[in-house]
């Protein structure tokens, strides 16, 4: 029952490859992730979102557990 698992799991992750495959292969999929990516970017520049990263880091940095030099 293990083996049939395993090749059925096998199976639908080479499944779900090759739609992921076939759909980035498309021109407006393609369009689309660029314009995604220029979104995230320019995001990523704003000041305001710059602060939060960094509040973020620091949060847990400082957390109980977290000791220096261990990153």
């Amino acid at each position: 029952m293990g083996i049939l698992k395993s090749a059925l799991k096998t199976g639908i992750v080479v499944k779900v490859a090759d739609v992921v495959r076939r759909e980035a292969a498309k021109p407006e999929n393609q369009r689309k992730l660029r314009e995604l990516v220029d979104r995230a970017k320019h995001e990523m520049t704003k000041p305001e979102n710059q602060r939060k990263a960094k509040e973020v880091l620091d949060k847990v940095r400082n957390r109980p557990g977290n000791t220096p030099g261990t990153r």
